[in-house]
């Protein structure tokens, strides 16, 4: 009999991105995990037409990138302990050559090759500042900052004296050419097919920590003429530009800033040369910069927009926790895939045909080809093997309605054992501007097969739903978004008799983790909690957060400063119900974690064990923010041990709602 997702079974899977087609052959990035060295690892694969995959570059722990010129692929490499470097290799394998060496210090990044052949591009990093490692120098040297934005979680303290430079590789000689050196990061997003010119995303303003506005530009490599091709967004955040093949358009992918920082993106198109954009996608309700809450995908592409020809366009937003595929150009959109699956990468093979990397609640990865007319196959499954012995829960959608009538979504993921009565775990996603949807969830398949019943919905906050819908959660955390929840779990309770409403437990990390600690304090019909790297105090959070400054104001509705700014931030705040709580929580939080500082979970942890309640606390050595995701793979796996024995110590118990 098959048997369902264990736990270490993180080391056997594998997923699917990066996707890159170049006439009848698709390279990809495949991701993995080293279980020898507890390290996450890729490498390049070509599949052809007939279905044959075979690997091209696996020189390097991660290989990344792929870019193809003339029959050669070009790659970015980390080798050893080296910095990323720039590699090449035929398209058809062989002995990868080095190409670039740098500085020490110096990280090559984003390859894109000119349709021409004649030119390869790539972004450089050089900082020899280090970032939140361990330190055991003997004579260490201090960090002076200056900057209000200095720290970035993921990552650690940002370089004060960084170098980003726009390089470019020169097949025919082998000659490596600096086009531009600033001090300011920016992303490199498409080149030209003449390889003469290329697109950037930088900050407008980067001299301001609080100005946010986040433009494209496009760069000509031999005049160094800059086009600013979203003068008109003043406060606008982008994500993509991409050039057309014929040179005259750019399509993006960004948002006018009406809302904040967590405005709705629309697809645009605007001349080369600049001008009035076009937008693709107002009478659309979806996202074409959507925010899955997963923790499978590993190293997406980030290509959020790519051209079939000269006029259209192809972009796969986000709708109702599922990606869609839309064909655009300037006179309209078409809807061409609403399956419910999320699409993590997609390429164009030709004016018709794509190949997409996808993931489902039960695939956890694929690599398809899809006509726009006809029907899709699958080029290549990297589970295939895994999936022959072992079974996924299958999840099943139902809608339910909120107390004040608004349409809401959620999925059950029903626990994969007889028992006639399945005990139920509320998980809750973070952000609160993400979505739960349709892609493989790692760890609720291993809840599941170890008989818990998962439920998990999208309240108003999340996105994917239009912009009413994700604003609405802003000035009012722990109102509707609160009861959403636990409306959902009413619902499922209600539908899904197998459920035991005497053993309900609930889970969340980030936003999901205040939604957690701010359950308990309004509510005891829990048997036990798990609240992971969690908000408890907005007021201390404003300060020591990577983003709290800014993301506080904004998500509350009130400066932490302005009249009565305090007592709303203490108002929102679950520490401040702390007294409350009788529910038993463990609370879960890396050591690392500067988007939500462990002191978070300190705080509440002193708070309600101050109080006599039945809480302990985890602390993860070496992890950030997003442990659960892309965090240490041994650490990701005892995570889930810790919640699964947490639960097991706590059955049902009879107290008071």
């Amino acid at each position: 009999m098959a048997r369902g997702v264990r736990a270490q079974d993180l080391f056997q899977l594998k997923s699917v991105s990066q996707v890159l087609a170049t006439g009848d052959q698709v390279f990809f990035v495949e991701n993995g995990i080293d279980a020898t060295n507890n390290r996450y690892c890729s490498r390049l694969k070509r599949a052809d037409a007939a279905g044959h995959v075979q690997t091209i570059a696996a020189n390097g722990q991660l290989n990344l990138q792929p870019a193809v010129a003339d029959g050669q692929l070009y790659y970015a490499a980390q080798v050893g302990t080296d910095q990323p470097q720039l590699f090449t290799v035929a398209t058809t394998g062989g002995d990868p050559v080095q190409l670039t060496t740098g500085t020490p210090h110096e990280t090559v990044a984003t390859v894109i090759a000119a349709a021409d052949g004649q030119s390869i591009y790539f972004k450089t990093t050089e900082t020899a500042e280090k970032p939140k490692l361990p330190n055991q120098e003997t004579f260490p040297q201090t960090r002076h900052v200056t900057r209000l934005i200095n720290k970035a979680d993921g990552y650690g303290w940002l370089p004060q004296d960084g170098v980003y430079r726009l390089r470019r590789y020169l097949p025919s000689t082998g000659a490596v050419e600096e086009i531009s050196q600033q001090g300011d990061d920016f992303s490199l997003t498409s080149v030209s097919a003449d390889g003469r010119y290329v697109t950037v995303l930088r900050d407008d303003h980067p001299e301001d920590d609080r100005n946010f506005a986040h433009g494209a530009y496009r760069l000509d490599t031999q005049t160094g003429q800059t086009v600013d091709l979203t003068a008109q967004f003043t406060h606008g955040h982008f994500e993509d530009a991409t050039i057309s093949p014929d040179g005259q358009q750019v399509a993006l992918v960004g948002d006018n800033g009406s809302a904040g920082r967590h405005t709705v993106a629309n697809v645009y198109l605007v001349p080369a040369t600049g001008g009035d954009p076009i937008s693709l996608t107002d009478d659309l309700d979806a996202d074409p910069a959507p925010e899955f809450a997963g923790d499978f995908v590993q190293h997406p592409g980030g290509k959020l927009v790519r051209w079939l020809d000269d006029q259209r366009v192809v972009f796969a937003p986000a709708f109702h926790g599922h990606s869609q595929l839309y064909v655009g150009s300037r006179a309209g959109s078409q809807l061409v895939d609403d399956t419910a699956r999320q699409i993590v990468d997609f390429d164009v093979i030709d004016a018709e045909t794509l190949v997409l990397s996808v993931s489902y609640q039960d695939i956890p990865s694929q690599l398809v080809t899809f006509p726009l007319a006809g029907d899709e196959t699958v080029q290549y499954d990297p589970n295939a093997a895994y999936e022959a012995t072992h079974s996924f829960a299958h999840p099943q959608r139902f809608d339910y309605q909120a107390t004040d009538g608004q349409a809401l979504e959620g999925w059950y993921l029903p626990a994969q054992t007889q028992a006639a009565k399945t005990p139920v775990l509320l998980y809750v996603h973070g952000g609160p501007h993400a979505n739960y949807g349709e892609t493989f969830f790692y760890e609720f398949q291993v809840h599941a097969s170890r008989g818990y019943g998962v439920v998990f919905f999208n309240p108003r906050g999340s996105t994917s739903y239009g912009q009413a819908f994700e604003s609405h959660v802003n000035g009012h955390y722990g109102e509707d978004d609160f009861t959403d929840v636990l409306t959902g779990l009413d619902a499922a309770l209600q539908n899904f008799p197998e459920l035991d409403a005497a053993r309900q437990y609930i889970a969340g990390g980030s936003y999901g983790g205040f939604m957690t600690t701010w359950a308990v304090g309004h509510t005891n019909r829990f048997a036990a909690a798990v609240s992971q790297r969690s908000v408890t105090n907005w007021i201390s959070l404003f300060g020591t957060s990577d983003i709290g400054f800014y993301f506080n104001p904004e998500e509350l509705g009130i400066d932490l400063f302005a009249d009565g700014g305090v007592a709303e931030y203490w108002h929102r705040s679950p520490l401040a119900y702390a007294q409350h709580v009788k529910t038993p929580i463990r609370l879960l939080h890396g050591e690392w974690d500067m988007r939500c500082p462990i002191s978070q979970s300190e705080e509440f942890f002193t708070a309600v064990k101050r109080n006599g309640v039945d809480a302990d606390f985890i602390r993860y050595p070496q992890s950030f923010h997003g442990v659960s995701r892309n965090g240490l793979p041994s650490l990701r796996v005892k995570r889930i041990d810790d919640m699964t024995e947490w639960f097991t110590a706590h059955p049902a118990v009879n107290r008071k709602q």
